[in-house]
């Protein structure tokens, strides 16, 4: 394809079109810069922080291209509101910035066909080709965290961000470390659901709310649940072993949280996708030595 320069037409000469495509552009790699930045920080592993660091630093540079480009076709310095990404978790982040780079590399790949010039051409072209890779990054990185938070890696020795794995969780409970005398699990509870009342003879359990609001109740017997306490995001509960138990969401979100048994309470892997999962579980496991 045959592109005339930039630089053969007089400056200051506008083509409106094309001046809004870039200005576009410019708006989208803003937007993905500060998207980009802001899940480096949530990043549970290191290659996820490295991958985002390289698509950041890609998008910089693309952002500048694009500015200096359209100063050359305008003469003027471009004027927009930034967009904020909006996400309440790293995975969400991953898969909103892989729904945003497949919309511009379409919208970059149109600008190319319509570039009356080669070095626009340049700049749309590799904004578009870093578009789609990005877009297969992101989506190999969702795919990586779920593989990460779906395995129970117990009793080899473990880092994750437990934050980001408990928020991100979807199952009604999943186990993600156990070890011979202590045991990871992460849960999530629908509006209106609870874990149901339950005792453990003998184990301690500490719990910790990420997300979402409720009722806890306690007590030495099934038919008097004498403390009852509301909690929230960010608070934790201790049940001592031997108290009855039950977790109610009251909110209008899920309810994420994170649960340490010890000693270990369900078996190694174990995965409930709903309540209704745990409650089969449940039937099955009983004289197991498994109390739930």
């Amino acid at each position: 394809m045959n592109h005339r320069s930039i630089s053969s037409a007089p400056y200051g000469i506008t083509e409106p079109d094309s001046a809004h495509t870039i200005l576009e552009g410019i708006k989208r790699k803003a937007a993905s810069t500060d998207l980009y930045y802001r899940l480096m920080g949530a990043a549970p592993t290191q290659h996820h922080g490295t991958s985002l660091q390289r698509m950041l630093e890609d998008e910089q540079r693309h952002w500048q291209q694009l500015t200096d480009l359209y100063m050359s076709m305008t003469g003027t310095q471009p004027s927009f509101h930034p967009e904020r990404i909006e996400v309440s978790t790293y995975l969400e982040g991953l898969h909103k910035g892989y729904e945003k780079e497949l919309a511009g590399y379409e919208h970059f790949r149109i600008a190319c066909l319509n570039a009356r010039h080669q070095e626009a051409y340049d700049v749309l072209m590799n904004a578009c080709m870093d578009g789609w890779a990005h877009a297969k990054q992101l989506n190999s990185l969702a795919g990586e965290l779920s593989r990460i938070t779906s395995e129970d890696y117990g009793p080899a020795p473990y880092v994750i961000n437990i934050d980001e794995a408990t928020v991100n969780n979807e199952a009604f409970r999943k186990a993600i470390w156990t070890g011979r005398h202590l045991q990871v699990t992460l849960m999530s509870i629908k509006p209106g659901e609870e874990i149901g009342l339950e005792i453990h003879p003998y184990l301690d359990q500490f719990l910790r709310l990420e997300q979402g609001n409720g009722v806890v109740k306690m007590g030495d017997r099934q038919d008097l649940l004498t403390f009852e306490k509301v909690v929230s995001t960010d608070d934790a509960i201790i049940i001592p072993a031997g108290t009855w138990h039950n977790l109610i969401n009251t909110g209008q979100e899920p309810i994420k949280l994170y649960s340490i048994y010890a000693p270990p309470q369900h078996p190694h892997g174990t995965v409930h996708q709903t309540k209704a999962d745990a409650e089969a579980a449940e039937a099955g496991m009983e004289g197991n030595g498994y109390t739930y």
